[in-house]
């Protein structure tokens, strides 16, 4: 009986020092991140700008060929633009992926590295 009280006191404990430490400590691990990007690399004002007027182009496109899509009447036309459009969207999806793969890449290598540095 008096193991159970023991073991009753400790899990209360356990449970009210996670659920403060819950509180206080951001879920993300790099709290002292504060631009959002997640993996500590900030971007410039004038890349920020380039990477939105690129997906204003993108959108752009995409809006125009949706417009001509509806507008053809010739099944033919009408199936080529629909083709390019799924083309045009699967390219912007491989650009992002790559860019993805390029960034996980350089975090692994900068984690690598801080790794080796820590060992000596």
């Amino acid at each position: 009986m008096k193991y159970l009280v023991k073991f009753c006191a400790v899990l209360v404990l356990s449970a009210a020092s996670i659920s403060a430490f819950a509180k206080d400590k951001p879920m993300n691990m790099q709290s002292g991140n504060a631009s959002g990007q997640g993996m500590g690399m900030e971007m410039s004002e004038e890349m920020k700008d380039k990477m939105a007027r690129k997906k204003q182009i993108y959108i752009l496109k995409i809006n125009d060929l949706s417009d001509r899509i509806q507008d053809e009447k010739n099944a033919k036309k009408k199936q080529a633009l629909m083709d390019e459009q799924l083309q045009l969207i699967k390219d912007h999806q491989e650009k992002k992926r790559q860019m993805k793969k390029k960034m996980m890449q350089k975090h692994h290598q900068k984690m690598m590295e801080k790794k080796g540095s820590m060992k000596m």
